[in-house]
């Protein structure tokens, strides 16, 4: 096994869900309700978006985007099987969007101490950005 600081975000996102895999499909329905959370309050987090960032507002929304379509592509296959959870939804950028995720999962009441623990311990505590949504 790889030290925690060679591994890269698939392989991380593999170890959480080899360790944790009977919250897959949580985290999978999770993830989908930050797409929808995201998609709801689009206009509003575009008006809001600082001009200056390194991550912009397209770029986010891109990435919120291509989870949309992975979670509609592999569906099932996501929370069933480690490998495509892993190198599905943490591939390439679209990392950065699913440790977000991640992060906003572990703050919340349904997450696991162990669940959250193993999350800060693979992923860290800063999310990428802060997310001030609006109440409907």
């Amino acid at each position: 096994m790889k030290a925690l600081k060679e591994m890269n975000n698939v392989e991380r996102a593999y170890l959480l869900a080899k360790l944790f895999p009977e919250t897959l499909k949580e985290l999978t329905v999770f993830v989908q309700q930050e797409t929808e959370r995201f998609r709801t309050q689009e206009e509003y987090m575009r008006s809001i978006w600082a001009d200056k960032t390194l991550i912009t507002a397209d770029f986010w929304f891109g990435l919120v985007g291509n989870t949309e379509h992975i979670l509609k592509q592999y569906n099932v296959m996501l929370h069933r099987s480690t490998r495509v959870f892993s190198d599905q939804l943490f591939d390439g950028y679209n990392a950065i969007f699913l440790t977000n995720c991640l992060l906003e999962y572990a703050d919340t009441k349904e997450c696991d101490r162990k669940l959250k623990e193993a999350i800060h311990l693979l992923f860290g505590y800063a999310k990428m950005i802060a997310t001030s949504l609006k109440e409907e």
